[in-house]
């Protein structure tokens, strides 16, 4: 019988408990050397094409752009008979033109400027405490549980690693999106009066995306110091099934761990009203 527990161990509980143990690992190894990277970093191939090709073709449009939303922003002031064309609101329009014009020209060194700041906070802030993937208590319960959820234990461990490595993946997608964007959105500011409401929808969708990583790590360490403090109540009934449970509990982290990472972006959102 020796023989046959030996087979059933190794058939039904190794290869599902070592399948899911590395592809977490591997997708924390993936996510914690990504929070430390800055978009020019992540690709370089994507973010030459982004500033060498797409930012001069939208920056030559903004340009155009500026003139037509000054223009407006003029027409606009004249047309309101409740106000009086001043000195004041001349000088107001040339500084939103000036600061327009700074932004165009330097736009891509502070966009550059504020990822740092993220990669760096996120890379401090990140104190991950590895989950506990247990497979030292080897008792019936353990053989049952592998027997029955074996599989669907492995599928959820790696749907959640999927989920969170997609998530950090989609918000540089989305960063070098908004790069692209930057000229077109800056181009209201010249005119003012309400029109300047895209700039501020940019800046507020901007920093949403660039401090999302940084939230991230904060939520992922501490979720994981929450984690690892957590213990399965110990019970003289359970005392056969102390592997079902540790299987359990490891599953619940992971889940936990992922639902953490995706409510992300939603906190941040409520938090600062972006």
């Amino acid at each position: 019988m020796d023989w046959l527990t030996d087979f059933l161990s190794g058939l039904f509980y190794g290869p599902f408990y070592a399948l899911a143990y590395a592809v977490w690992n591997w997708s924390m190894g993936i996510c914690t050397g990504i929070m430390g990277t800055t978009p020019e970093n992540f690709n370089p191939t994507a973010w030459n094409y982004v500033c060498d090709t797409l930012y001069p073709w939208a920056t030559g449009i903004a340009v155009l752009l500026m003139n037509l939303f000054f223009i407006i922003g003029f027409c606009r002031a004249v047309s309101n008979f409740k106000e009086n064309i001043t000195l004041e609101l001349c000088v107001e329009s040339m500084i939103r033109l000036v600061v327009l014009n700074v932004l165009l020209q330097k736009g891509i060194d502070l966009i550059t400027t504020i990822f740092d700041i993220a990669a760096v906070m996120s890379t401090d802030v990140m104190r991950m405490e590895q989950l506990s993937f247990f497979t030292s208590d080897a008792d019936m319960g353990a053989h049952l549980f592998w027997w029955m959820f074996g599989m669907l234990y492995f599928l959820v461990i790696l749907v959640c690693s999927i989920m969170i490595v997609l998530t950090l993946y989609g918000r540089y997608i989305k960063l070098y999106v908004l790069v692209v964007f930057f000229p077109f959105a800056m181009t209201p500011l010249a005119a003012g009066r309400g029109v300047d409401a895209t700039t501020y929808a940019w800046i507020k969708t901007f920093l949403s995306n660039v401090m999302e990583i940084v939230v991230i790590a904060l939520v992922m360490s501490i979720a994981s110091m929450l984690i690892s403090g957590f213990s399965s109540v110990e019970t003289p009934v359970l005392e056969y099934f102390d592997g079902a449970a540790q299987a359990l509990n490891s599953l619940i982290s992971v889940v936990l761990m992922t639902s953490a990472v995706k409510g992300t972006s939603a906190l941040l959102n409520k938090s600062f009203g972006l």
